[in-house]
C-alpha cells in the first residue's frame, strides 16, 4: 500500500486535471501545455511540506468514450446519455520534501487509447518516509528508504461504463524503526530489507459526469491484489479493496457525496500491508488491521459560480483481530472546507479542509475532490 500511495501521489496532478466538458460551441485547445504545479503535502503522518510537479499535458484526443451505456444497473446509474469525459493526457516529474524529512522523486504517465476504451498509469520514484505506525496504541517510529514502481492497465467492456483491468506493484526497500518499550507484535512483523511484488484484478465502474468534481453518477471499483514469492515477493497474502462511490445533485446548488469502502488482507503481511482508515482528520497508519470500513458523507454548497463551501463526516471501524490494533474505540472524524474554481476550462478546483479526528485536528490543501 505505501507503493500505491506514492504512485498516486506522483500521479495526483494529472488525475486532478481532467477537463470538463465543453459548453456548447465551444472548442478545446489543441497542442502540448507545460505547466508546473505546486503541491501542498499537508498530511499529519509525514508532516508539512511542499512539493513541484512538472507536467507536460498532451493534446485532448477525439472521442469521449461510450455513448448511451445500455448497463441494467440501480437508480440512475446507467441513466445518463453524455459520456463522461475521459481522463487527461499527461506526463509529469514530481519532488517533494516534508517537516519531518520524508521526500520523494518520481515520474508518471497516464494515457488513453481508441476512444477512452483503453487506460494506463504508470509512476515509478525514489522514496524515504518516515512517519509512525502505532502498536496498541503506542506510535512506533519508522523509516522506510527505497524504489517503487507501480503501473495500472484497464481496458472497456464494449461501449459500457465498465472496466476491467490488472495492475503491478513494486517496491524494493529498506527499514529501520526506533522501537522504544517492547510491545505485542507478530512474528515477522518488522522486516528490514524487503521486497514486495504484486500483481492485482479490477473492476470498474465509472459512472460519474467528471472525475475531478463530480455532481453525478456513481462509481464502484472492486480490485484484488497478491503477493507472492512466485512473483519474487519475500510476502505471500492477498489484499481486497471494495469502493463505493456515489453523487447527487439535490439542487442546483447543492450536492451529496457518498462514500463507502472496505479494505481486507489474508495472510503474511508487512506492517504497512495492513489497511488502515482513510478520513480527513486521521492520520495514515493509525488506524489498522486486517479488514477496515468507512463510511463518509459530504455536503457541497455553490456560493457563487466559482466558490464551494462544504461539509462532510465519516466513521470507521476495524475487526480488531491485529495484536497492534486498538480495541473498542470508536472511529469518527468530520470537518468543513472550501473549493475555488481556478482553472474553468481544465475543471480545476483548489481549496482547504479543515477536520478532526478521534485525536487531533488536521487541514489539507485539497485539489478538486478528495476521493
Amino acid at each position: 500500500m505505501i507503493a500505491e500511495l506514492v504512485a498516486a501521489t506522483i500521479l495526483l496532478c494529472g488525475s486532478a486535471a481532467a477537463d470538463e466538458a465543453p459548453a456548447d460551441g465551444e472548442k478545446k485547445g489543441g497542442g502540448y501545455r507545460f505547466l508546473p504545479i505546486p503541491v501542498f503535502i499537508t498530511e499529519p503522518a509525514i508532516g508539512e511540506g511542499l512539493g513541484v510537479a512538472l507536467t507536460m499535458f498532451h493534446p485532448p484526443k477525439q472521442g469521449a468514450g461510450p455513448d448511451d451505456p445500455k448497463a441494467s444497473t440501480p437508480q440512475n446509474i446507467g441513466k445518463a446519455t453524455k459520456a463522461s469525459e475521459p481522463p487527461p493526457v499527461v506526463t509529469g516529474l514530481l519532488g517533494a520534501y516534508t517537516s519531518n524529512g520524508t521526500w520523494a522523486l518520481g515520474v508518471g504517465h497516464m494515457n488513453h487509447w481508441r476512444g477512452d476504451s483503453i487506460r494506463y498509469a504508470a509512476a515509478a520514484g525514489v522514496v524515504d518516509v518516515t512517519s509512525d505506525f502505532y502498536a496498541d496504541g503506542t506510535p512506533i517510529e519508522f523509516e522506510l528508504e527505497g524504489n517503487i514502481f507501480y503501473q495500472d492497465l484497464d481496458f472497456r467492456v464494449g461501449k459500457s461504463r465498465f472496466l476491467v483491468g490488472t495492475g503491478l506493484q513494486l517496491l524494493d526497500a529498506e527499514n529501520t524503526f526506533d522501537l522504544g518499550p517492547a510491545l505485542p507484535l507478530p512474528p515477522d512483523f518488522l522486516t528490514s530489507d524487503l521486497r514486495q511484488v504484486g500483481i492485482s484484478l479490477a473492476g470498474t465502474f465509472e459512472g460519474r459526469d467528471n472525475t475531478t468534481m463530480p455532481t453525478k453518477g456513481q462509481y464502484v471499483d472492486w480490485t484484488v491484489w497478491r503477493f507472492d514469492e512466485a512473483f519474487g515477493s519475500d510476502f505471500d497474502y492477498w489484499s481486497t479493496t471494495l469502493k463505493f462511490l456515489s453523487f447527487h445533485a439535490l439542487s442546483k446548488r447543492f450536492n451529496l457525496d457518498l462514500r463507502a469502502q472496505a479494505t481486507g488482507v489474508n495472510g503474511r503481511a508487512p506492517f504497512f500491508g495492513y489497511p488502515w482508515i482513510t478520513l480527513r482528520g486521521i492520520p495514515a497508519l493509525r488506524y489498522q488491521d486486517e479488514l477496515i470500513g468507512e463510511l463518509e458523507a459530504q455536503l457541497r454548497f455553490l456560493a457563487a459560480k466559482k466558490w464551494i463551501v462544504l461539509a462532510f463526516a465519516g466513521t470507521g471501524f476495524t475487526n480488531e483481530h491485529l495484536e497492534t490494533a486498538d480495541e473498542g474505540e470508536s472511529i469518527y472524524a468530520g470537518g468543513v472546507g472550501s473549493r475555488f474554481n481556478v482553472f474553468k476550462d481544465q475543471n480545476i478546483w483548489v481549496g482547504i479542509d479543515i477536520a478532526r479526528g478521534p485525536e487531533e485536528w488536521a487541514w489539507y490543501v485539497q485539489v478538486n475532490h478528495p476521493w
